[in-house]
């Protein structure tokens, strides 16, 4: 009989949260910032939430930028 450990899969684990200075990907930023992609979706489209930008087909945001955008309307 073969025993089995309990590990977690490396496909399962929450990604990575993303390094200021750099692009996060929607499902970093939505574990950042503990919100919906819907609710992700929704602040996207509001007026001066900053411009996503491609690489190829995946789409990424400047942290930095969300930071800035995301602190005055906490206050």
């Amino acid at each position: 009989m073969s025993q089995q450990t309990n590990r977690a899969s490396p496909y399962t684990a929450t990604p990575n949260l993303p390094i200021p200075g750099t692009f996060g990907t929607t499902a970093q930023l939505c574990t950042r910032y503990q919100v919906s992609r819907t609710t992700w979706w929704r602040w996207s489209q509001m007026p001066g939430f900053p411009r996503a930008v491609r690489f190829g087909r995946s789409v990424r945001w400047p942290v930095e930028s969300i930071e800035a955008f995301l602190t005055p309307q906490e206050a």
